[in-house]
């Protein structure tokens, strides 16, 4: 197994708990930050290249304040930090190791927890989009998980944003050269660069407040 590993060091020297550590797991594609009153914790995305990534946390201390200046200091163990960090990070094929690394069996266990999640998200997608077609209903997490499982679906695109075309008022992608609809050249260097002898020659460059009146003038005309 390959994995990448991420140590979060101990802010305690107390010999008799430096060499107490856990070790947490991820399996996700996805970065965590973690913040607790004892630290900020990130477990990392997995890399493609390995199969898991590993953050290695030992013991902290912490405080309980008791009011009038008084402090209450106590350690916090490694496990139950580990465990405290992920506690809604299960889903996401995230866990405490029960050794120093991860077997095999935790490994598929992870991926499969992970998965049944993401099919999850995709069937709610589904119903959401079924229900009202609304890119705005669908969350990164949707779209995360039907990138995952390799799947097709409509609402996972994001959609890209629009202009309008100066001359004839239709709806465009932006940057487009050429105006699909009335042919209008809304970017002269590009038309020219990508369509040396083709339709943008047919028509004249389209400045912001040309008309489709001013189009339609220079437009040359077509043997009959």
């Amino acid at each position: 197994m390959t994995a990448m590993t991420r140590e979060v060091h101990s802010i305690t020297n107390d010999p008799r708990t430096r060499e107490t550590q856990a070790s947490i797991a991820s399996v996700s594609d996805q970065d965590f930050y973690i913040t607790r009153t004892y630290g900020v914790f990130h477990i990392p995305a997995r890399p493609k290249s390995v199969e898991y990534a590993i953050v290695v946390v030992t013991p902290r201390g912490d405080a309980i304040d008791l009011g009038d200046n008084r402090r209450f200091p106590f350690m916090i163990s490694a496990r139950e930090i580990a465990e405290d960090i992920i506690q809604d990070l299960g889903q996401h094929g995230i866990f405490v190791c029960a050794t120093e690394r991860p077997s095999e069996a935790e490994l598929a266990s992870a991926r499969d927890v992970r998965d049944a999640w993401y099919r999850q998200l995709v069937t709610e997608a589904d119903e959401m989009w079924a229900r009202g077609h609304s890119y705005r209903e669908i969350s990164d997490m949707h779209r995360r998980a039907v990138i995952a499982m390799k799947l097709e679906r409509e609402w996972a695109y994001v959609p890209q944003r629009s202009i309008e075309c100066p001359a004839c008022g239709e709806k465009l992608k932006a940057g487009v050269a050429l105006c699909k609809h009335c042919g209008a050249t809304l970017d002269a260097d590009r038309a020219a660069k990508y369509f040396p002898n083709g339709p943008h020659d047919k028509f004249a460059h389209v400045s912001g407040d040309a008309s489709p009146h001013t189009v339609a003038a220079n437009r040359k005309p077509v043997a009959g």
